[in-house]
């Protein structure tokens, strides 16, 4: 794969960072600041969040509350996604079209979701600069638990469409 664009750098760099995710978080997305979902790795290939249960995202059948498992999730993909977009200089516009989870466990402790999509990703918004045509992908990312277990997985579905210029 390619060398990393400046803005790939930059986007790096601010999600991995802990007070400026924090940051943005706390003005953007609100509710990923007090459920704790945090950024664990991103680079061309994957994306790694995390989140802890804890009492602010519990449901009554004292496992983690699924809409926090799917914003995790979503996380890990989207962030491929902007990973993506910023490789390139034109403005592209980019929407999350669909969602699917499924679950296996009861969602305790620390759960890890890793998408491993980043470079097909990355094809098909090539592709989609290149023809000037609106494309999408489906990304899958899996939810582990701390013994390794999957406790879910969820296939979220991309579209992205280089804006015209005006």
């Amino acid at each position: 794969m390619s060398e990393l664009s400046k803005a790939q750098i930059k986007l790096q760099k601010q999600l991995l960072s802990k007070f400026t995710f924090s940051i943005f978080k706390m003005l953007k997305i609100p509710l990923a600041f007090f459920a704790g979902i945090k950024a664990y790795s991103l680079d061309q290939y994957q994306c790694t969040t995390t989140v802890n249960y804890k009492h602010l995202n519990t449901n009554p059948f004292k496992s983690m509350y699924f809409a926090v498992l799917a914003m995790t999730a979503e996380l890990s993909t989207g962030a491929l996604a902007l990973f993506g977009i910023a490789k390139h200089k034109e403005s592209i516009a980019v929407l999350l079209v669909k969602s699917e989870g499924e679950f296996y466990k009861k969602a305790l402790g620390k759960i890890t979701f890793l998408c491993k999509d980043g470079q097909r990703l990355q094809e098909e918004i090539d592709k989609s600069v290149e023809s000037k045509e609106a494309g999408s992908f489906r990304c899958h990312t899996i939810g582990y638990d701390v013994s390794g277990d999957k406790v879910c997985e969820y296939y979220f579905t991309w579209s992205f469409k280089v804006r015209s210029k005006k």
